[in-house]
């Protein structure tokens, strides 16, 4: 969303207990769920990022879709993987203008620590009919970066893309509309993805954020969502 600023400081957040569980996750909760990194990350970013994706808003009637659930599409992918599908199916929570707002089973073990966290740094922006329509925790490797680009999906136009950083080396660096720019634990961060960016971690860590999609209005669900064109 273009937010007139490229990045603006939401305030202070509780991040400490959710920065410590993720610095303890064992290697097998980044694998747990590849469905994501194989299947919706850009192939321009999976070689310096992981992510372990908790909610999604799936849009059915975009290509290469074709009219399908995300859950179909998932337990195709795990037949075709060989992987369980009760690590990776996800569920349905809510309706948006876009369509249906999918929760993965690995929710269940963040939801206590990353949910309230979620919430506190939405307070700033928050409306009473907002939805959060995507939760990614979300690694960027030593030494990795991500080129510049701009979002360009119709839901980046209208969602906040909040940035909540859990592990931050000093070696980090956002550019954004042409500022280089810091992000620093215990703050959250509302990112302006309609401006080219980019993010190059220089250091020897990972650098660790939560991402979350916001809807400050969801708009009327769509009557048939698989039916649009």
């Amino acid at each position: 969303m273009d937010i007139g600023v490229p990045l603006r400081d939401l305030g202070p957040v509780h991040a400490t207990a959710a920065s410590e569980m993720v610095s303890a996750l064992p290697e097998e909760a980044w694998r747990l769920n590849r469905f994501r990194q194989e299947v919706l990350t850009a192939s321009a970013h999976r070689q310096s990022t992981r992510a372990i994706l908790l909610k999604y808003n799936w849009v059915p009637y975009m290509h290469p879709w074709r009219r399908r659930t995300m859950a179909e599409v998932v337990k195709d992918w795990c037949r075709q993987e060989g992987e369980p599908e009760e690590a990776a199916v996800p569920e349905i929570e809510r309706e948006t203008q876009f369509g249906v707002v999918n929760v993965f089973p690995q929710w269940r073990a963040f939801e206590a620590v990353i949910g309230p966290l979620v919430e506190q740094a939405l307070a700033p922006i928050r409306t009473p009919q907002g939805v959060v329509n995507r939760i990614a925790v979300v690694e960027l490797a030593p030494g990795g970066r991500i080129d510049p680009h701009v979002d360009g999906q119709e839901m980046a136009a209208l969602a906040h893309r909040i940035h909540i950083p859990l592990i931050s080396p000093p070696g980090v660096e956002y550019k954004i509309g042409g500022k280089k720019l810091k992000m620093r634990v215990g703050r959250a961060y509302d990112f302006n993805n309609k401006l080219q960016h980019s993010v190059r971690n220089k250091s020897p860590r990972p650098r660790v954020n939560i991402l979350v999609d916001y809807l400050p209005n969801p708009g009327v669900p769509v009557a048939n969502p698989l039916g649009r064109h």
